[in-house]
């Protein structure tokens, strides 16, 4: 399907980089924003729980709602892009988000968690909508690469929630923390709007709105052998990754003993190296390895740092348990890019916006299930230790799939 207006011609990919820089560093820095609304409440859960009367590990549980909710609106995404833009698209859901986590300031569980449904829907339509503006002006020879920085933005935002929540936390109390993010969102929002008659001139506010089946989109996924097997390797590192976003700073106040703020500023720099990650391993994708050996790699590399995470204890040092983290943040946050650029390859230049928003609905589900499965294991093993390694374990045999000389000839039969 068209996503241009009337019957123009959707514009071809800038040929050269030089014009990639304000929608790369726009949807980068959306990207980063959206991140600090949803981890404020997560990264500060050893402090607020009192106040809800709940321990840490059930507000982590607020990161599964919000993708739950952020996995239906995904489906929609693509109606919505075409309807009012990317830009708008964004736009309107940042600010519902940054406006709704104000619900948490009940200091009200139930709110809290409703808080967390509508910060996902206000989510949802993110990731879908930089993926069409980057698919328009991205050559192909740059995709994986320029995906990759665009997805980045996610652990700089994990970085810069982790400095700065505890810190506002410490200095102006929790409540005053939310106040921060809410308005970093609604200052993101303003700033987007000079780039809104450019990035969205491909709409058609006569466009239907609609969602997307998301058995339609699993039958679809289902008969596409690559696409299949890339997924359940994605789906796993997502789990991956936000068990580390939800659980690594409960793990580094309550198991290790770090205090509020060093463990703050240690997973800053967990989210700093997936940064760097991210990037290496587009930048690798699109010259060296491929999408395919690129997912397996750090598969295998989460998986093995994973594990060494259950090595840290009271005993630890701040050094190891920095490498530690250091290593699961770089390798559990490395795949996003290479991921949504093999899905634009396989969708096509016209169906970007829905083909990601498909795919983003079995992503987010790991997303969704990794905090809760990993909170209900933890409950009933005592620790972090077993369920980690069972992690571990899937995802290690899901990205070894990936080299069945079937999936290498599925996806030279789809390029």
């Amino acid at each position: 399907m068209s996503e241009s207006r009337g019957n123009a011609p959707a514009p071809e990919p800038t040929e050269g980089l030089a014009g990639l820089f304000w929608p790369v560093s726009a949807m980068f820095g959306t990207q980063a924003v959206t991140v600090i609304v949803f981890l404020t409440v997560p990264v500060m859960a050893t402090e607020i729980a009192p106040a809800f009367g709940a321990e840490a590990k059930d507000i982590g549980v607020f990161m599964s709602i919000v993708f739950a909710f952020a996995m239906m609106l995904s489906a929609a995404s693509g109606s919505l892009i075409r309807r009012w833009g990317a830009i708008r698209s964004i736009q309107i859901g940042m600010s519902f988000s940054a406006i709704c986590l104000l619900l948490v300031l009940s200091a009200s569980l139930p709110l809290l968690f409703l808080a967390a449904a509508l910060v996902g829907i206000g989510y949802g339509p993110n990731t879908p909508s930089g993926a069409h503006v980057l698919a328009r002006v991205t050559p192909p020879r740059a995709r994986a690469f320029v995906f990759s920085l665009k997805q980045s933005g996610a652990p700089l935002g994990g970085l810069i929630a982790g400095l700065l929540i505890p810190a506002m936390v410490v200095a102006v109390g929790w409540q005053g923390a939310i106040g921060v993010s809410v308005a970093i969102a609604l200052i993101a929002v303003i700033a987007l709007q000079p780039l809104r008659s450019t990035l969205d001139d491909d709409r058609d506010p006569f466009a239907p709105i609609g969602f997307a089946s998301p058995w339609d989109a699993l039958r679809k996924l289902l008969t596409n052998v690559p696409l299949r097997r890339l997924t359940v390797v994605a789906f796993c590192l997502a789990s991956i990754q936000a068990i580390v976003m939800t659980f690594l700073m409960i793990i580094l106040v309550q198991e290790v003993g770090l205090g509020f703020q060093l463990a703050g500023a240690v997973f800053a720099a967990s989210q700093a190296a997936g940064v760097v990650l991210r990037i290496i391993m587009g930048w690798f994708a699109d010259r060296a390895l491929g999408a395919k050996p690129a997912l397996v790699a750090l598969g295998i590399g989460s998986s093995a740092a994973f594990v060494m995470l259950t090595q840290l204890g009271p005993g630890s040092s701040v050094a190891l348990a920095a490498a530690l983290s250091i290593a699961v943040g770089a390798m559990s946050f490395g795949w996003n890019g290479v991921f949504l650029a093999e899905v634009v390859h396989l969708a096509g230049p016209d169906d970007v916006g829905t083909a990601t928003g498909g795919s983003l609905f079995f992503i987010y589900a790991g997303v969704v299930l990794g905090p809760i499965v990993m909170s209900g294991l933890v409950t009933l093993s005592g620790g972090f230790s077993l369920p980690i390694v069972g992690v571990a374990i899937v995802t290690t045999l899901a990205s070894l799939n990936l080299l069945r000389p079937h999936a290498h000839s599925a996806t030279s039969r789809n390029d």
